[in-house]
């Protein structure tokens, strides 16, 4: 049985699990926004939404199945490493089909490659980052 004391001493998990959603989502909103910007493109609220919403969907499906909201992995930097980028694999095709097939934009296989490297890299190092941190933390 759990006590009072315990419970207090139980940092809150649904404010790590929120803070490593919303890091998640800004990171795909980080991705558009740069694409647009080097393509010279308008960046708008619309335009983030439309292009990063299949891979948020993706992430969405992919990042529980790897257990990255759990503690024992998102405060364990090697784990974390290691499951995002395994996610992020399972993810991107994900949003990839959503995209060609419920957004209506054609396959390009530049930009699935683009997306892949990229957003990989900018996974890793927020969910690198945050599961250092959360280890010192917990330390």
């Amino acid at each position: 049985m759990t006590t009072n004391q315990e419970l207090a001493n139980t940092p809150d998990n649904s404010a790590r699990v929120i803070g490593l959603i919303v890091g998640d989502v800004a990171i795909f909103a980080l991705f558009v926004i740069i694409g647009r910007l080097s393509h010279e493109e308008g960046v708008n609220a619309d335009a983030v939404i439309n292009v990063a919403a299949p891979f948020v969907i993706g992430w969405g499906i992919a990042a529980p199945l790897m257990k990255l909201y759990t503690p024992a992995v998102s405060e364990h930097t090697k784990i974390a490493l290691q499951r995002t980028a395994l996610a992020w694999c399972v993810a991107a095709p994900i949003g990839l089909v959503l995209r060609s097939l419920v957004w209506k934009h054609d396959f390009k296989p530049g930009f699935a490659i683009t997306t892949f490297i990229f957003n990989m890299i900018l996974l890793l190092a927020w969910r690198g980052w945050s599961a250092y941190r959360a280890g010192k933390r917990s330390a």
